[in-house]
């Protein structure tokens, strides 16, 4: 054979290499796979597995990721309602739903980002744009929940990618919400400043309060020394009216007994040892004291 020959059949035996090669594709686990003829879509989503197709540039091969990937630093400055400037910084978490309609519109992941990235800012734009700056950067009692933000970002987003590009946005929200460096100063001591005056706002209710438990516990403390004080009365006198009535009863039994008693009584009370009576001869105390036998003295 001669030598153009053999230099024709190696042309030719890697010709043919490279049309077996080219005409035959492998999808992956982790992906679908949609083929285009002459630009134009060709249904269906090629499924994981080994797949044929026409030599390119007839045909080409798009091989999509289907699993959920992030979208991280889609940081921009904003102006709020009341025409402040913000630093905004959010995330998406997306997957491509629908194959065929993805490569239509965008074909590639590049693309993918760029479009998401634009839809996010954008409906951050809106969102931000509708709100105060203290509704996010701020102390007080008033604030903007992200969680919701991130809510009202998801269902900004989410219809667009579907319909346009066939990408299911997962998920939506904001990592951070801050202050332009030159403008943190002033911002910060204006927070300061509401700080301090929420925090005196809960030293006066505190103080009021106090005062109300104080004056309901004195209030409780008269009450519960009044309902003692009436009920101790009310005892002493039920004590005093059984010891009367006691007294009543003994003294109906032996008046004269009584009688001695309380002139013993008496004696007690007004004599001691250094007293000197002087008595009327018909006194009731010098009777008793003259009717007391003396030890030792004779009848």
């Amino acid at each position: 054979m001669s030598r153009g020959k053999k230099f024709a059949s190696l042309v030719a035996i890697f010709l043919a290499g490279l049309l077996i090669y080219d005409i035959h594709f492998v999808i992956d686990e982790s992906e679908q796979g949609v083929l285009t003829n002459f630009g134009k879509v060709a249904p269906p989503v090629k499924k994981p597995g080994l797949h044929f197709k026409f030599p390119t540039p007839i045909a080409r091969v798009y091989k999509i990721d289907r699993r959920a990937r992030p979208l991280t630093n889609l940081q921009q400055e904003l102006i709020t309602e009341d025409q402040k400037n913000v630093l905004v910084n959010g995330y998406l978490l997306w997957r491509v739903a629908d194959p065929i309609r993805y490569v239509e519109a965008i074909r590639t992941e590049a693309n993918a980002v760029a479009r998401l990235s634009d839809l996010y800012r954008s409906a951050a734009g809106i969102l931000v744009s509708n709100r105060s700056r203290d509704a996010f950067v701020s102390l007080g009692l008033e604030h903007q929940d992200l969680a919701e933000t991130g809510q009202d970002l998801l269902e900004q987003i989410r219809p667009v990618a579907a319909a346009d590009y066939g990408i299911e946005v997962i998920k939506a929200g904001l990592v951070e919400y801050t202050l332009p460096a030159a403008n943190r100063p002033s911002v910060i001591k204006r927070m300061i400043s509401e700080r301090a005056r929420i925090a005196a706002r809960y030293r006066s209710e505190g103080e009021e309060r106090a005062i109300g438990i104080e004056a309901f516990a004195i209030n409780e403390h008269e009450k519960i020394m009044a309902a003692a004080h009436a009920e101790a009365t009310t005892i002493l006198g039920q004590a005093e009216a059984e010891a009367l009535k006691t007294l009543a009863e003994a003294y109906r039994q032996d008046p004269e007994f009584y009688k001695f008693v309380r002139a013993l009584d008496s004696y007690d009370a007004i004599i001691d040892q250094n007293t000197t009576l002087m008595l009327p001869s018909d006194s009731e105390l010098f009777r008793y004291l003259d009717e007391i036998e003396v030890p030792g003295s004779s009848e």
